[in-house]
């Protein structure tokens, strides 16, 4: 997934799971979101190895993976 696939809810888990690794009701609660529209992101952003699971429903981030924001939308 690159920055221009990416949804305006992928931002907010990603920017939620910058404090740390969290939990999808969490991060809905923080991000403004349902839980279940955040696990659902939260499977695609897995999908491409933005994120992955730590166990027990805990989520962080990979950053080598995360897709620069800026570089959207330049063309």
């Amino acid at each position: 997934m690159d920055a221009d696939d990416m949804r305006d809810a992928d931002w907010a888990i990603l920017e939620v799971l910058r404090e740390g690794r969290a939990n999808a009701p969490l991060i809905a609660e923080q991000a403004g979101y349902s839980a279940q529209y955040v696990r659902e992101r939260l499977g695609r952003l897995k999908q491409d190895d933005i994120v992955e699971p730590l166990g027990h429903g805990m989520y962080a981030t990979n950053p080598d993976e995360i897709p620069n924001r800026e570089a959207s939308n330049t063309e």
